[in-house]
């Protein structure tokens, strides 16, 4: 049985679902106090910050024991959580709509936006998101996984789509995040989320996949592809 893996400092996690709790908590209490169009704009925002605050917790928060999909034809899946995925959807949706409706209002009437930098910047990004959601409708924006095949390897995340051969693997290791280096302390490197590192033959960098859209713990992910290896192997 494996140890627990800690894929973020308990800080890290604290502070982001802290700073989430106080966003979601603000936008709540500007819907209840707020009137008119804004009103429904922080309601959005409201249900943005909650479905965002969902998906961290399952990411961040919740124990690693989930465990691989043993398919029929031999395949081991590792997906994530539809509790991570599915909420960041929703946000996304939410943030839309909100920003829709101050592109309107931008249009219309500017002067009625509280806050023009912020508005601009949401509908900014909102505009620079719309290649994703086309990404999205047409199946290249992928729900994060990893198929281990009796040949082959193969990752999803995002805008992520790669498949290696077994026999161009040398193997797998867990890749611990570094921590934020101290004033005065001679340890280099910056702060990273912890993967697993596929090992590749060759020049060139080794893909990392991030251990934090899974629900498994990484040292299981590492023992099948350990598996599927030395079965390639006879």
């Amino acid at each position: 049985m494996n140890a627990p893996v800690g894929l973020v400092p308990r800080w890290f996690s604290a502070a982001v679902i802290g700073i989430l709790t106080l966003f979601t908590l603000g936008m709540l209490a500007l819907a209840l106090a707020d009137n008119g169009v804004m009103r429904w704009s922080a309601w959005g925002l409201f249900a943005a910050g909650a479905l965002v605050l969902c998906s961290v917790v399952s990411a961040l928060v919740m124990p690693r024991r989930g465990k691989p999909i043993h398919g029929a034809d031999g395949t081991i899946t590792f997906l994530s959580p539809a509790l991570t995925v599915w909420p960041l959807i929703g946000a996304w949706a939410a943030l839309l709509c909100v920003a829709s409706i101050w592109s309107y209002i931008a249009v219309t009437d500017f002067g009625e936006l509280e806050s023009p930098g912020f508005t601009l910047v949401t509908i900014a990004g909102a505009v620079g998101s719309l290649p994703d959601l086309g990404r999205l409708v047409t199946g290249r924006l992928h729900r994060w996984r990893v198929v281990i095949g009796p040949e082959s390897i193969t990752y999803r995340g995002y805008h992520t789509d790669q498949t290696w051969p077994l026999s161009r693997i040398h193997g797998a290791r867990f890749n611990p995040p570094r921590p934020i280096r101290r004033p005065g302390s001679r340890t280099d490197g910056n702060h990273q989320l912890a993967g697993v590192v596929i090992d590749l033959k060759g020049a060139g960098a080794d893909p990392v996949i991030p251990m934090v859209a899974f629900r498994a713990s990484p040292h299981t992910m590492v023992e099948e592809i350990e598996r599927a290896k030395a079965a390639a192997r006879r």
